[in-house]
């Protein structure tokens, strides 16, 4: 008989090892902070320290969204269809959870066969790749190219998420591969199908999918760069690290946690908007600002500019509200508005209360502030625009 949530209590474990070598990370930026005398470098230092700790609390609070849910179906009593149907209200429905453990192990795999790769060329080498000369917009271009990435994020919630949802539970029912012990109970009768599509969310359960393999995926090579660097299988993308990130988590492990912790927190249609928001909005804010900005914002504190702001704020409205119309009129999520009309006043609604605290953000960080808008954008415009949502 299949242990259904067990799956998905090893998800929240594998977040509680990234949470503890955050806390190493953070240890380690913090015990350099306090020999430090440079007054620049201890600030960099500082913002190293509160960001490792705040992902380390995210993981933390992602692991426990896992186990507790986990742990309450794994022990929970019944008959294997009372507990197969409770599996299916788990963040990861069986077995989408156990794929993503799968990942985790073709991504150590995927390591391994680089280093031995590595060993057998002769190409490995303890000294850091030699530095190139990048312009500052190719730069900045390479480092907001995972931010625009995320908009695959919408295609997977509208088309993708419920097409895999519906070959991989149809493909589970089948004679030979009926290893769940879904035929016959969830999904044996002419109506199953059906009622797991109403219960499970393909496009929000693909994208917690995919989101969460990458952040394996981010995490696990960065903790690789940090700690045993002679293994990092992307050493040429070292020159992309501003100074400040040489010893701490890159801003792209910082962005894919929030998004993470959107997607588990929020439904999808405010899920999407915040995305939109923190990772377009800053993407056109610091494009802009590296290629028009030529009035700083706070001269000799932040290099930040007026243009690349007010860009990212237009920016972060039109996507934002994009993103949330757009999930939240197609027939899946519909049900969270309402009606299209409906649907497009809240969105303008929230996606203005929104802009102030992407503002406050970008004016803030890092300085005085010591966090990562990749961070904060996520936690704090996702609870303001949650907050308004369930006003309506």
């Amino acid at each position: 008989m299949p242990i259904f949530g067990l799956d998905n209590v090893i998800v929240g474990i594998v977040f509680l090892f990234f949470a503890f070598y955050c806390f190493l990370i953070t240890r380690d930026v913090n015990h350099k902070r306090q020999k430090e005398t440079d007054k620049e470098n201890l600030t960099e230092l500082r913002e190293g320290v509160y960001n490792g700790a705040l992902t380390a609390v995210l993981c933390i609070a992602m692991a426990l969204m896992y186990i507790i849910p986990g742990v309450t179906v794994t022990l929970a009593s019944g008959t294997v269809e009372e507990r197969c149907t409770l599996s299916m209200y788990l963040l990861y429905p069986t077995p989408t959870a156990t794929f993503a453990i799968y990942f985790l192990g073709f991504i150590f795999v995927f390591i391994a066969l680089f280093v031995v790769y590595e060993w057998k060329t002769e190409k490995f080498s303890k000294a850091p790749p030699p530095k190139q000369k990048i312009h500052k917009l190719d730069k900045e271009l390479s480092r907001k190219a995972f931010h625009i990435l995320i908009i695959g994020v919408l295609a997977v919630y509208l088309i993708v998420g419920r097409l895999v949802v519906n070959s991989l539970y149809t493909w589970l029912i089948t004679a030979p591969y009926d290893f769940w012990g879904y035929s016959g109970v969830v999904l044996g009768s002419d109506t199953g199908l059906v009622a797991i599509n109403q219960i499970v969310d393909g496009g929000h359960l693909i994208t917690m999918f995919g989101i969460t393999v990458v952040f394996e995926f981010v995490v696990l090579l960065d903790l690789i760069r940090l700690k045993a660097p002679r293994y990092f299988p992307a050493r040429i993308l070292s020159n992309l690290y501003r100074e400040k990130e040489k010893d701490t988590f890159g801003p792209h492990v910082y962005l894919i946690t929030g998004m993470l912790f959107v997607v588990l927190v929020f439904p999808p249609p405010v899920a999407m908007a915040v995305i939109a928001v923190s990772a377009l909005g800053d993407a056109t804010a610091t494009i802009v600002g590296v290629t028009k900005g030529k009035h700083e914002i706070r001269p000799g504190v932040s290099k930040k500019t007026w243009e690349g702001t007010i860009a990212g704020i237009v920016a972060a409205f039109v996507f934002g509200f994009i993103g949330f119309i757009a999930i939240a009129s197609a027939p899946a999520y519909i049900s969270y508005i309402g009606t299209v009309e409906r649907g497009i006043i809240i969105g303008l609604v929230i996606n203005a209360i929104a802009l102030p605290v992407f503002f406050l953000i970008d004016y803030y960080t890092p300085k005085p502030l010591p966090l990562s808008d990749n961070l904060l954008n996520p936690i704090l415009v996702g609870f303001t625009m949650w907050g308004v949502y369930l006003l309506f």
